[in-house]
């Protein structure tokens, strides 16, 4: 067997003089055919008083072990579905069965190692583009989406009332369940929906456009290229992508301005016909680049409205989004007027592994798990897994 004869071989470069093999425990080691049981002798230098295990120190194979071929195909289950149902889909494809929390265990210790590789590999673009070693042209029109969604996320901690547990006399702890933003993002030429760069992070807003930025040069962003962002008008979100992405165009997303002014008109009680001549109206203003009309046609319905505040609200997020909604023009560049493509990704990069039914998360295990996800929507698995075999054998 190939493994024997490596374990003799590394064995017996180490059995130097002075070296002799103190005892031969067997070790359990899991490949894809199943667990097998091989030598690993511990060899003693009485004179030194040191002690290797030359399985352990030159193969990287400790007892209870899985070859990197199974921790992929785990983590590949894993990554898609939950850690009991990639257990079962791994019996049913391997005919041996590995337990959930083995599968949990491998998964998100692979998934802390993906997490690593994309600041690593994202941040080296970015490194590079600062130091002009990428040669490559740069796009002339980038785009660039950002949105974020809700992941439901427990910490335990002790008890209120700090009772304790019937059998072990333990302090009692309680699970503080959250709800927690996850944004997602990607870049991709204004003429090629298919070619896109996903980033995915739980993070404060700087540190994913960050992510984001490595994601567009990635995409051939240049220092001339025209960056057009399409968002909703969350708090801060703008001010983030302008400082990321110097020569950016913002572009508030329609559907949520729409929304806007949908919930004024509802505040101002307006029905049917009249709710319909109402944004009808307003909309058209706007899509036609005449924002400071609409904000005065707002205006006209503050005096003694009962809807004060709604309008109020209408018209300082019109002022402030004045220069981002021509959407007319925007149509005839060939750009996007909404942000449904990223909406999109929340459904098949975080919420179809994270937002599974039933399913709660650590905050510290969620920004690895979207890492993996990242990997995947990217076609980045294959190099991922070389890079993590290039560093195991370095």
């Amino acid at each position: 067997m190939l493994l024997s004869l490596l374990v003799n071989q590394v064995t017996s470069q180490v059995k130097q003089p002075g070296w002799i093999i103190h005892r031969r425990p067997k070790i359990k080691y899991t490949v894809i055919f199943g667990q097998l049981k091989i030598e690993s002798p511990y060899l003693w230098n009485k004179k030194n008083q040191q002690g290797i295990r030359p399985v352990t120190e030159k193969l990287g194979i400790a007892h209870g072990d899985y070859s990197i071929g199974v921790k992929r195909i785990l983590t590949e289950f894993g990554a898609e579905e939950s850690f009991e149902g990639a257990a079962k889909r791994f019996q049913e494809h391997y005919g041996f069965w590995v337990e959930k929390n083995a599968v949990r265990r491998e998964v998100e210790a692979i998934a802390n190692l993906g997490q690593q590789y994309i600041e690593h590999r994202l941040d080296s673009l970015k490194q590079q583009a600062d130091d002009h070693k990428n040669q490559t042209q740069s796009l002339p029109r980038l785009i660039v989406e950002l949105d974020g969604c809700q992941i439901r996320t427990g910490v335990y901690g002790c008890a209120q009332k700090a009772e304790l547990t019937p059998k072990r006399q333990l302090i009692q702890k309680e699970r503080t369940i959250n709800w927690r933003e996850v944004r997602v993002g990607f870049a991709r030429p204004v003429d090629d929906r298919q070619k896109r760069t996903f980033i995915a992070r739980m993070d404060k807003y700087p540190a994913v456009v960050k992510q984001l930025v490595g994601a567009a040069i990635n995409q051939g962003m240049g220092k001339e290229t025209e960056v057009t962002a399409i968002a909703d008008g969350g708090n801060g979100l703008r001010e983030a992508l302008e400082v990321g992405f110097p020569n950016l165009k913002f572009i508030l997303d329609r559907i949520h301005l729409k929304q806007h002014i949908y919930q004024t008109a509802d505040a101002l009680s307006l029905t049917g016909i009249h709710c319909q001549i109402w944004t009808s109206h307003l909309l058209s203003l706007i899509d036609r680049g005449k924002a400071k009309k609409a904000i005065k046609f707002v205006n006209r319905y503050f005096h003694n409205s009962p809807a004060l505040n709604k309008l109020d609200n209408l018209s300082q997020y019109l002022q402030r989004f004045a220069d981002a909604c021509h959407y007319e023009l925007y149509k005839i560049q060939g750009l996007p007027i909404g942000s449904g493509e990223v909406e999109s990704a929340h459904r098949y990069i975080p919420q179809k592994r994270l937002k599974i039914p039933g399913a709660t998360w650590h905050p510290d295990s969620i920004n690895p798990m979207l890492a993996l996800r990242v990997i995947r929507a990217n076609e980045w698995w294959s190099d991922f897994w070389t890079h993590l075999i290039e560093k195991k054998l370095a």
